[in-house]
């Protein structure tokens, strides 16, 4: 019988090839919740550890826009939300094209140049 330690690596292989498979299927279904620039990058920083204070403040948008987006993601079961306790994807998938949303985003911030927030996308977000 295999140990409880093979057992688990085992399932996080399968875990990872059911997560690739099936990756343009999860970010069509995340693109429904996550439709604007702003909502792609906090996609991009759940990470488990952030606040959502912290992700509000790293992207420049309101606490509100941030607390918005997790109900949504909460209320789909992309991610475990409790109170008092960073935000926690349930699948680990960031789509490679918004990885590149949150690089041009830290290449700005490095330039000394503020991101420019449009009403618009932090009032869809």
């Amino acid at each position: 019988m295999p140990e409880p330690n093979e057992n688990l690596a085992e399932l996080r292989k399968i875990s990872k090839i059911l997560l690739l498979t099936n990756a343009s299927v999860i970010e069509s279904e995340l693109a429904k919740i996550a439709t604007s620039e702003d909502r792609k990058r906090m996609w991009v920083l759940i990470d488990g550890l952030r606040m959502p204070k912290d992700i509000a403040s790293q992207l420049k948008i309101t606490d509100r826009a941030v607390r918005y987006f997790l109900d949504g993601l909460s209320a789909v079961g992309f991610i475990e939300n409790r109170k008092g306790e960073p935000p926690k994807k349930i699948l680990d998938y960031v789509p490679p094209s918004w990885m590149e949303l949150a690089q041009v985003e830290e290449k700005e911030e490095g330039e000394g140049e503020p991101h420019a927030k449009s009403a618009e996308s932090e009032t869809s977000a």
